[in-house]
């Protein structure tokens, strides 16, 4: 019975449970690491010249379009002929606005914002 200790290898079991609690801390780390990181907006379609965040359409009609922010501050665009219907566009919806100027504002594309920045 030389070199075998008595009542087992308590120093080995408390190795391993530390490497288990790191391994799932690790992973507790990466859920909401992901979680966020797929909330992050999508990349800008190429020839975008600039972009409105957190907008609320608060009029529309066939030539013009006006978007409101979380500050209130109002603007106001000519639209050409990319822009969808007037009825897509939901009274509460917060929208992302990708655009590029010319004679008029060309619509690239658009979608919903991210939860924190409609909080902004």
């Amino acid at each position: 019975m030389q070199g075998q200790r008595v009542g087992g290898s308590a120093p080995g079991n408390l190795f391993r449970m530390k490497q288990i609690a790191i391994v799932a801390a690790a992973f507790l780390l990466i859920l909401p690491l992901t979680k966020i990181a797929n909330q992050l907006p999508p990349e800008r379609p190429s020839g975008t010249a600039f972009s409105l965040k957190a907008q609320k359409v608060v009029q529309c009609s066939p030539e013009e379009i006006t978007f409101v922010d979380n500050h209130q501050k109002a603007t106001h665009l000519d639209k050409d002929a990319s822009w969808p219907e007037c009825s897509v566009f939901q009274k509460d919806d917060v929208l992302d606005f990708y655009l590029s100027r010319g004679e008029k504002t060309k619509l690239l594309s658009y979608g919903k914002s991210a939860w924190w920045r409609k909080a902004m």
